[in-house]
């Protein structure tokens, strides 16, 4: 496929999104040239007061509202549809567009409501993104890749089918970067073939298919990625909730980055088939699906209406292990909570809004009475060097041929990233000492566990809140999670600040810990950068326990709203 052609595909694929926005709801350009547009969906004039309230909600008030009968599932339909194509607008956030076929849904649930006054699923109405990866039937599921961009689903994902049957309506898929992720082994010299420096993973969300996805609060800033159209949709409630995946950061980037809430359940938790990607089949880092929306108390609906459905009888992987109801962290009046407080990974030092957030957390804690202990990241390096190695097994050669399949270049962040093209590849012995690798880790971060006695770990998502385009690189603090299989939940806990200068919140260490190090150290070069970029931090507790993690984060959320931080549970 020559330049041309490649070309073609990609604009052809962006004329079919835009041209699927219905004339009233365009915007004119002059809406679109502010840097921070995310208010605008309330100042833009497309939405009537009645949508605007609809999209006001969460989706645990808004599904009570559509069950007894005060909205209907059209008028909410209408509403998120309209707001989306703001916020693609706005930030280049959607990848297909099912507004039709979504209203369609919408009038069918509505007659079902008129003629038995029930709700049909738990979901009843509820309009719900999904990152355009998953399968949705009828809809191209391409990774960012333009060989794939005809490539159109005969069935919906596991997922899709158990939200569908539970009454939720999908009217939009989101855009993710070239090929999901990139993975990059150290251009530096080797002692042998299994000594690999960190791996590199661009948490942006930019390919040649869709073109540049924006953050909404500062357009000069990335959503992250992979799944940062869903960070920037949801940011501007084009959706309360919408489905993810991460096998490295994908959820949690682009929740922090967007000022949203992610869960990244542990592998098995949730049914995850039904994706496209490179790499498929590959098991020694396995990915997940995940929920992204506007509370905690959403992510949780999420998880018990899809566990509740005994997923594991569709997809045997999974464990049979429903969603505890039973609140399973402890109340004030039994004991209090121990947090490890994780100021750095001993990699990159995150950079000062994070480093501020985390100092005001740890005080928040004490002062509610729970406590806090600085958490050692010794074993960081090393967990993040492993599944380094283990998502670069076959150097990058999948992507490289899906790349060549469809004639297009690298993007500016794959071409940085990409393997030297003379690695070679490992053998299945090789795999396997990897894994005991792996394993090893997992056991000596559970000793230390252990040994310290936390109820979770609170740290960055990444060293710097939302990056600059083409400056997120590092994904150390989130697939160090991912190799250790540990549940983490992702909340917003605040903006950047005047304050937030390296004068204020100097590095932990004086000497830079890696080249990663310097080059961060050096993308951050004062708050003005970063204005008005949302601020997050992962909370993360031990395998399969996602219920802890979110109950734990609510207490955080709790314990912060009553803080001078001044943010809401």
């Amino acid at each position: 496929m020559d330049p041309l052609t490649w070309a073609a595909v990609a604009g052809r694929r962006q004329d079919e999104i835009n041209n699927a926005i219905p004339e009233p709801y365009r915007l004119t350009t002059t809406l679109l040239e502010a840097c921070n547009l995310i208010k605008l969906p309330e100042t833009c004039g497309i939405l009537e007061e009645r949508e605007l309230k609809i999209t006001s909600h969460t989706a645990t008030e808004l599904l009570k509202l559509l069950h007894n009968e005060t909205y209907t599932a059209v008028e909410v339909t209408k509403a998120f549809c309209k707001r989306a194509a703001v916020a693609h607008q706005a930030t280049n956030c959607l990848a297909w567009i099912m507004f039709e076929q979504a209203l369609e849904d919408a009038a069918a649930l509505d007659a079902f409501m008129q003629t038995h006054h029930r709700p049909q699923g738990p979901l009843h109405g509820l309009p719900i993104s999904v990152k355009e990866c998953i399968n949705i039937k009828h809809t191209p599921s391409t990774s960012g890749f333009i060989a794939w961009a005809d490539n159109f689903q005969d069935d919906d994902a596991l997922i899709v089918k158990t939200l569908r049957a539970a009454g939720a309506i999908f009217h939009v898929k989101t855009t993710d970067p070239q090929g999901l992720m990139v993975r990059n082994e150290s251009r530096t010299s080797m002692i042998n073939r299994l000594t690999f420096e960190f791996l590199q993973q661009a948490l942006e969300c930019v390919s040649n298919l869709y073109g540049l996805t924006t953050n909404p609060h500062n357009k000069k800033l990335t959503p992250g990625g992979s799944t940062g159209g869903e960070g920037a949709l949801i940011a501007m409630r084009g959706s309360l909730i919408g489905v993810g995946s991460d096998i490295g950061g994908s959820i949690r980037a682009p929740a922090a980055f967007s000022g949203i809430y992610g869960l990244k359940p542990s592998v098995a938790r949730i049914p995850h088939g039904g994706l496209i990607a490179v790499q498929n089949g590959m098991e020694h880092i396995v990915g997940v699906i995940g929920p992204m929306g506007i509370c905690l108390e959403d992510l949780s609906l999420f998880c018990k209406v899809v566990l509740d459905t005994e997923p594991w009888l569709y997809e045997p992987s999974l464990i049979e292990l429903p969603w505890k109801s039973v609140q399973t962290v402890p109340t004030e009046s039994r004991r209090k909570l121990k947090f490890g407080i994780m100021y750095h990974d001993g990699v990159v030092v995150p950079h000062p809004p994070n480093s501020r957030c985390l100092v005001e957390i740890s005080h928040a804690i004490k002062k509610a009475g729970h406590s806090a202990v600085t958490w050692d990241p010794a074993l960081h390096s090393d967990l993040v060097k492993c599944i380094s190695q283990l998502l670069s097994l076959d150097c990058g050669q999948e992507f490289i041929e899906t790349l060549m399949a469809g004639g297009e270049p690298p993007t500016t962040l794959s071409q940085a990233l990409l393997p030297d093209t003379d690695k070679t590849q490992l053998t299945v012995q090789d795999t396997w000492k990897l894994n005991i690798r792996r394993n090893e880790l997992q056991i000596a971060y559970a000793e230390q566990w252990n040994a310290v006695g936390v109820d979770a770990i609170i740290c960055p998502v990444t060293p710097s809140v939302a990056s600059a385009h083409n400056e997120s690189l590092y994904w150390g603090y989130t697939s160090a999670f991912n190799i250790l299989d540990y549940p983490c939940v992702t909340v917003p806990i605040g903006t950047v600040a005047d304050s937030d200068t390296w004068e204020n919140f100097p590095p932990q260490s004086r000497e830079p810990m890696s080249e990663l190090d310097t080059t961060f150290r050096n993308f951050y070069t004062g708050p003005e950068k970063y204005k008005d970029a949302p601020i997050g931090l992962q909370i993360i507790t031990r395998r399969l326990r996602e219920e802890q993690a979110i109950m734990i984060a609510s207490e955080v959320m709790g314990i912060l709203s009553k803080s001078r931080l001044g943010v809401s549970a």
